[in-house]
C-alpha cells in the first residue's frame, strides 16, 4: 500500500536540504576579452538558460521491436539576456569578441580572416548562490539603490569580499555566436536588452558544498 510523507518529513528534508534552490540569486563570470574586463558584466545578465546535454540515439530492431541505442551526446546553445547601461559595455564587450574571433585585414573592410578556435574560446562559469551569503560589491553605489538591475541577493557591504555558491556550471571553450542588439521604439521606456547565444564544447557541473569560497575570481581571458 502507498504510505504518503507527512508534513513534518516535508519540513524536514527542506531543511535537511537547507532550502529551496532560488533561481534569481545567481553569478555568471565572463572573461577578459580584447582588454575588456567581464567581471562586472554578470551583474547585469538578466537570465540565462543553463547549459543541457542530449544523448542521441539510433534505432536498433531486434525481431518485431526496435529499440534506441545511444551512441553520442550534443550540448544545445546557451541563452544569456543582458540589461544595457548607457556606457554601452555590454555590447561593446560582445561585438569586441565577436571581431576579434573573425577580424577584418583589409582597408575595405572585405576581407575577414578567422582566427583558431585556441585564440577566441574561454571558460564561462555560473553560480547559483544562497541567500543571505556575503556577494562581491564593484562600486558601494550598488548599497544605495540597483534601479531596474534584479539582482535579489541580500548584501552585506562589510560582510566579505567573496561569495558561498552551492552549485557551479563551466562551459569549456565558449564563444559567443549570436549577438541580438533588440529593437529602440518611440514612445517605449524600457530598458534595453541584448540577447547573446554561446556555442561551447562541453560543460561540466558539480556541487559546491565543502569547498568554501566559490571561484568566482578565476582567470580567463581572450587575447
Amino acid at each position: 500500500m502507498l504510505k504518503l510523507g507527512t508534513i513534518d518529513e516535508f519540513k524536514s528534508l527542506v531543511s535537511e536540504g537547507k532550502g529551496f534552490a532560488k533561481q534569481n540569486v545567481y553569478y555568471v563570470k565572463f572573461p577578459t576579452v580584447a582588454g575588456i574586463n567581464g567581471y562586472d558584466l554578470g551583474l547585469l545578465c538578466s537570465s540565462i538558460s543553463l547549459p543541457q546535454r542530449q544523448l542521441t540515439t539510433v534505432d536498433r530492431e531486434m525481431g518485431i521491436t526496435t529499440q534506441k541505442v545511444v551512441h553520442g551526446f550534443v550540448n544545445p546553445e546557451v541563452d544569456m539576456r543582458f540589461h544595457v547601461l548607457n556606457d554601452q559595455k555590454v555590447r561593446n564587450y560582445f561585438e569586441a569578441w565577436q571581431q576579434y574571433i573573425l577580424p577584418e585585414y583589409s582597408d575595405e573592410g572585405e576581407r575577414y580572416e578567422v582566427k583558431y578556435p585556441d585564440q577566441y574560446v574561454a571558460p564561462i562559469h555560473i553560480y547559483q548562490m544562497e541567500r543571505g551569503k556575503s556577494f562581491p560589491l564593484f562600486s558601494r553605489q550598488f548599497d544605495k539603490k540597483l534601479g531596474p538591475i534584479n539582482i535579489n541577493i541580500d548584501i552585506d557591504v562589510d560582510a566579505g569580499i567573496a561569495a558561498i555558491a552551492n552549485y557551479h556550471w563551466m562551459l569549456d571553450r565558449a564563444y559567443p555566436v549570436r549577438l541580438v542588439h533588440g529593437s529602440l521604439s518611440d514612445g517605449n521606456s524600457e530598458i534595453s536588452e541584448v540577447d547573446v547565444t554561446f556555442a561551447y564544447r562541453n560543460y561540466v557541473s558539480e556541487p559546491q558544498k565543502g569547498k568554501g569560497k566559490a571561484s568566482i575570481f578565476l582567470n580567463g581571458s581572450v587575447n
